[in-house]
């Protein structure tokens, strides 16, 4: 064992008593020491020697104590404002489930063909050349079909020219 950890080991007792005072509880008192234990072993390159080594390891202590405060205040209000962006999101209406099964039933109606150039090129929103590379078909038939699509989507859902695009 290096001289490190046999110098750090012979503080324990100390820093559970002081981790017990920061703390007030024998479990987070035990998590703190063990954090501070890892946390100098780790960072032991930037203690100076001849320095007070107790010093040092209270001070490291006291600093991630406050850290971990710090970071349960943020989680806290976080989930406050979670619990209260839950409480203030209204629910969807059923016209948006009324005009998604719309759409679906309209998308089943297009031939294979158009069904699969809106898919692609609108849905994906895939370029015509991509379309037309995987397809194995000219870039203007994907275009065709595409518009012939969107023209029978727009008849069957009763929509005008500018609705769908």
């Amino acid at each position: 064992m290096s001289t490190a950890n046999m110098q750090i080991e012979a503080l324990i007792p100390d820093l559970k008593r002081y981790a017990r005072s920061l703390a007030r509880s024998e479990d987070d008192a035990n998590d703190l020491v063990q954090d501070c234990v890892e946390r100098a072993i780790r960072k032991w390159d930037l203690y100076k020697p001849g320095t007070n080594l107790r010093s040092w390891l209270f001070t490291m202590m006291r600093n991630v104590f406050i850290s971990q405060k710090r970071r349960d205040a943020v989680s806290y209000r976080y989930m406050q404002q979670a619990v209260h962006d839950e409480s203030t999101v209204a629910r969807p209406n059923q016209m948006h489930s009324v005009y998604l099964k719309e759409t679906v039933a309209a998308m089943e109606a297009l031939s294979e063909q158009e069904r699969a150039a809106v898919m692609m090129l609108g849905m994906e929103e895939r370029s015509h050349q991509e379309a037309a590379g995987e397809t194995s078909l000219p870039v203007g038939t994907m275009k065709s079909r595409l518009s012939r699509g969107r023209a029978n989507l727009r008849t069957v859902l009763q929509m005008s020219e500018g609705d769908l695009t």
